[in-house]
């Protein structure tokens, strides 16, 4: 349930943090693993994770690995409004890359049962320009309505994260779905952070299908999903001949998914919810302006200027930071960037 860490020993360290710093210290925090432990106890017999869950101690741990130095961060906080207790952990790559993993704490104490059994319900996210949050005010308005974060939720029988690794490969190997592709388009940007989010766990197969169904309709044009989620999406495939019936395993929904993909790959993403991400004239500035060989859009903006401006081109490529020469001409006789110049209003030509 938590990040493979094991030269980080995560759990003695979680273990040892939670009672030096948060259970046995005298102040606010004082006896709150206590309490969650028995509110674990007090509600063994529910059916939903989330109706266990404590929101008036809202402990928020966090701890972070640097990989190129080798340090670890552990640090603690009291959300400022009702939820559960959680644990972030961060791992900062040395190519750049920022992955958050977050789970519920109760999930992880005592008088909890098996935090492993039955269906475990997640969202993946790419969140962009995330330098531009600079306060709890600019958190809570990203969180209610934001352009710059992309999810991606699922379900899985197993464990999570052994699911987002699998993820992962298929992002390797050059998988043309969205979040896949989404992956790789971000991989190692900076001012780009991936965030993993656990939902609810310990569900049914049918209760953990209906709460994809519910979250993927909720993310709309944000969302990465190829099909709607649970139930409506099976009914999807079936709909569109690429499944015989709905009573499908998710291993065989995964490689339908694959397959319809195959069979409409000119029309980008079928799914009535969703827009094929590089149809999203905002998806494909990102993505640009964070690409360390491409030319983000102001520079092309610049190149244009400069040489209307009569601006040698040695000159412009130097002044923008170009990779070279070929690179700035192309931009000016409109051989390449033909797509940012439009969404910038220059015409070609110009």
């Amino acid at each position: 349930m938590l990040p493979p860490l094991p030269k980080l020993r995560l759990v003695q360290l979680i273990d040892e943090y939670l009672a030096r710093e948060i259970n046995d210290k005298r102040g606010k925090f004082f006896g709150s693993v206590d309490e969650l432990i028995r509110k674990n106890e007090d509600t063994i017999g529910r059916r939903l994770a989330s109706k266990r869950l404590r929101l008036d101690l809202p402990i928020q741990i966090a701890v972070v690995l640097t990989v190129a130095s080798n340090t670890v961060d552990v640090r603690s906080t009291w959300e400022l409004i009702e939820a559960p207790a959680r644990l972030h952990v961060g791992v900062k790559f040395p190519n750049g890359v920022y992955w958050r993993s977050i789970v519920p704490l109760q999930y992880l104490l005592k008088g909890w049962g098996n935090a492993n059994a039955g269906h475990q319900c997640y969202v993946h996210s790419i969140s962009t320009n995330v330098s531009q949050i600079k306060s709890w005010e600019d958190l809570k308005k990203r969180e209610e309505n934001s352009t710059d974060d992309y999810h991606y939720v699922g379900i899985t029988g197993r464990n999570w994260l052994h699911r987002f690794s699998e993820h992962l490969s298929k992002m390797a190997r050059g998988s043309r779905l969205s979040f896949h592709r989404a992956l790789r388009e971000f991989y190692g940007h900076s001012d780009v952070h991936f965030i993993s989010q656990l939902g609810e766990i310990n569900l049914s197969y049918h209760d953990a299908m209906n709460w994809e169904e519910v979250h993927v309709d909720r993310l709309g044009t944000q969302g990465l999903n190829m099909i709607p989620g649970g139930f409506k999406g099976l009914r999807y495939l079936h709909e569109h001949r690429i499944i015989d019936n709905t009573n499908v395993s998710l291993a065989v929904r995964d490689q339908a998914i694959v397959e319809l993909h195959r069979q409409h790959p000119r029309k980008g993403l079928p799914n009535p919810f969703l827009a094929e991400l590089w149809q999203d004239d905002w998806y494909y500035l990102k993505v640009i302006g964070n690409r360390t060989k491409t030319l983000t859009p102001e520079q092309v903006r610049s190149i244009i200027e400069m040489a209307r401006d009569g601006v040698q081109v040695s000159e412009i490529t130097e002044a923008v930071g170009a990779i070279n020469d070929t690179q700035v001409r192309n931009v000016i006789v409109g051989r390449t960037y033909r797509r940012t110049r439009r969404m910038l209003g220059i015409p070609d030509g110009s």
